[in-house]
């Protein structure tokens, strides 16, 4: 009979692989891109954070702290997980190829591993609906890295732009109303 909890330990022995730390940046990822309350999803990036640094001096096993490793997920949870995951992922293994590899060779992993580096810092901020690009980036990366698509790479890079002028609009927008809320008074 299976448990009813995974490590999340056991979970990271399962996928990583030979293509180095991509998968285990896309599963730590997945949480991230769900429809969270606030502040459940700085949480649950805080791995990332601790993998990503890992890309750029290009460790190919990932190193978490055993208290981390230890920590249990519930099965149901995963399962509902993988199921919702699923079917758009099923989409992109349909295009997703080696291609433009000098974005996922040794140098262009390296500066994969700092934009992931800064969207990991980005996602642990208390920044109200600014996760999701910056997740979906995440997760481009971590598919072209682990198929050693670049073009995958270059969409996490786009999605890094549009990430950036969205907060820059939000942080802009309230600038404007503080403002003008200062006029009022």
């Amino acid at each position: 009979m299976k448990s009813a909890e995974l490590s999340l330990g056991d979970m990271l022995d399962r996928i990583e692989s030979a293509d180095g730390p991509g998968p285990v940046l896309f599963v730590l990822t997945l949480p991230v891109l769900l429809p969270l309350p606030p502040g459940v999803s700085m949480v649950l990036a805080l791995p990332l954070l601790l993998v990503a640094p890992q890309i750029v001096f290009g460790r190919r096993e990932v190193w978490l702290p055993k208290a981390l490793m230890r920590r249990m997920i519930k099965r149901p949870a995963l399962v509902k997980l993988i199921r919702r995951v699923l079917p758009p992922l099923e989409r992109v293994e349909k295009v997703v190829r080696p291609r433009l590899r000098f974005l996922t060779g040794r140098f262009g992993a390296s500066i994969v591993g700092i934009a992931c580096t800064l969207i990991a810092l980005v996602l642990v901020l208390p920044i109200p609906f600014a996760n999701l690009v910056p997740a979906l980036a995440m997760g481009a990366f971590s598919i072209g890295l682990t198929r050693k698509d670049g073009l995958f790479v270059l969409a996490g890079y786009g999605l890094i732009a549009v990430a950036v002028g969205m907060i820059a609009l939000g942080i802009h927008g309230i600038t404007l109303g503080v403002n003008q809320l200062g006029h009022l008074l």
